[in-house]
């Protein structure tokens, strides 16, 4: 009995707060950046190259197409999902997973190849 409830607690999902927005009230920073009514969230489950401080220019330009397929993916819906998840980064940024038209834009840029799966810890350079 025990063991089953322990399973069962660490299978417990994380508290999380889902809120269906207005997509316009959403202002991409980067492809994996986004503020809310001024709040800040790093979108996780994928990482995407740098737009500020790129280390080569190539890192700037998928930097730059994953921003801009990002505001491609908002600017083709009226409301999306974003669930905000407890914690912070190490930029004092919130935590969140957006869905547009139910599918989780980390899905989108990583099949897109504009941006890689991460969960954390650090991460592969983007230049070559």
């Amino acid at each position: 009995m025990l063991k089953s409830l322990a399973i069962c607690v660490l299978l417990w999902p994380v508290a999380a707060l889902a809120e269906l927005i207005a997509a316009s009230s959403i202002y991409v920073v980067d492809g994996d950046t986004i503020d809310v009514q001024g709040d800040r969230f790093r979108l996780v489950g994928f990482d995407t190259p740098e737009t500020y401080r790129p280390k080569c220019d190539f890192e700037l330009a998928l930097g730059r197409a994953a921003t801009s397929r990002l505001w491609d993916l908002l600017g083709g819906v009226q409301r999306v999902d974003l669930i905000v998840l407890p914690g912070r980064d190490k930029y004092d940024r919130g935590l969140a997973r957006l869905i547009v038209q139910q599918v989780d834009v980390a899905d989108t840029l990583v099949s897109e190849r504009l941006a890689r799966p991460y969960d954390g810890g650090k991460r592969s350079g983007w230049c070559k």
